[in-house]
């Protein structure tokens, strides 16, 4: 296996959620940690968890990614302390649920700058000094965080389906980019629902209470599959069993849609318990949510009715497979 230890290694979003859970696990292979964030104070003690789980040295840097000024100093500023870049994961992010129409446009602007744009200036501030390391050897690892939501359209939550598919796009086409002249590698992570505190920090205008789709992953899942990709980069890394309904809008994407509109608009919509709209932390961080976990669970009732809404869109392609071969056999 190959090892972390003493690799420098940037986080963004690191003060709560997959951020944290992910410097925590970076901390335990013995990596010197950079952790930015809007929460300073947060921030801090994301920080001072790191040095007690075994980083060698981990700081603090408040910087918000959708200001490419802030990026272009949080790198500079690793370079200055640590003299280069190993590892830069671009995890900051936020979701956003409710009717297109509904919902602010200033909204659904900021989140689109938060989750891909914030992406685009993270790698914009690290790769430059990932080049200047020259052709020989590793030259660095990027890894951003897309979402099931990159792969797979959510109603409902329609522009943050445009800042996943972004990001999964922006990092494909880096990727090949850089391969053409550099031996910087560039992963993506496409995770499904996860237990964080998303559901405190996410813009909601639906009207009921944020639940995740199960089933949900720990957080700490997804931190090990990005150490995974830092020690052995490869194109994207899918986590969760929501992944899969990625075929069925591959193979019958019309049917899949007018399937999953309505069971979206059901689920969060029309169900669950009243709740007033928020922008989350879209603008302002919050004081709420400074865990790697939200205790972000499922009802029963949800496990139940969306278990047999995912199994019948995953099996939508078999039957329509199954139909195809019917109709042939008959023409023949």
């Amino acid at each position: 296996m190959r090892s972390l230890r003493n690799q420098t290694v940037v986080v963004t979003g690191a003060s709560s959620g997959m951020g944290l859970a992910c410097a925590l696990a970076f901390a335990r292979e013995g990596c010197s940690l950079v952790l930015a964030a809007r929460r300073e104070e947060v921030l801090k003690a994301a920080a001072h968890r790191c040095r007690a789980e075994g980083a060698p040295a981990a700081i603090a840097i408040p910087a918000d990614v959708t200001d490419p000024i802030q990026m272009n100093a949080l790198a500079e500023a690793v370079r200055e302390r640590f003299g280069g870049i190993d590892v830069w994961v671009n995890m900051a992010g936020l979701s956003l649920w409710g009717a297109f129409e509904e919902a602010p446009m200033e909204a659904q602007a900021r989140l689109v700058q938060v989750n891909l744009i914030g992406v685009m200036n993270g790698c914009h501030a690290a790769v430059p000094h990932m080049l200047r390391r020259g052709p020989k050897g590793r030259q660095g690892v990027v890894i951003n965080m897309s979402s099931v939501g990159g792969r797979v359209p959510m109603p409902f939550a329609a522009a943050y389906t445009a800042s996943k598919f972004g990001v999964a796009g922006f990092t494909e086409a880096l990727r090949d980019e850089l391969a053409s002249r550099s031996s910087i590698q560039v992963c993506g992570v496409y995770p499904g629902f996860v237990d964080t505190p998303t559901n405190l920090h996410s813009a909601n205008y639906t009207g009921r209470t944020l639940r995740p789709v199960p089933p949900v992953l720990e957080p700490e899942r997804v931190a090990e599959g990005i150490l995974s990709l830092a020690r052995y980069p490869r194109r994207a890394l899918h986590l969760g069993a929501q992944n899969a309904l990625a075929v069925p809008y591959a193979i019958a994407p019309e049917a899949t849609g007018r399937m999953a509109g309505p069971a979206w608009k059901r689920f969060l919509t029309q169900s669950g318990t009243p709740a007033p709209q928020s922008d989350g932390t879209l603008f302002e961080p919050v004081e709420e949510g400074t865990g790697t976990r939200g205790n972000w669970r499922p009802d029963p009732a949800t496990v139940t009715s969306l278990t047999a809404s995912v199994a019948l869109l995953a099996a939508l392609p078999i039957g329509l497979l199954a139909l195809a071969v019917g109709m042939s056999g008959r023409r023949l």
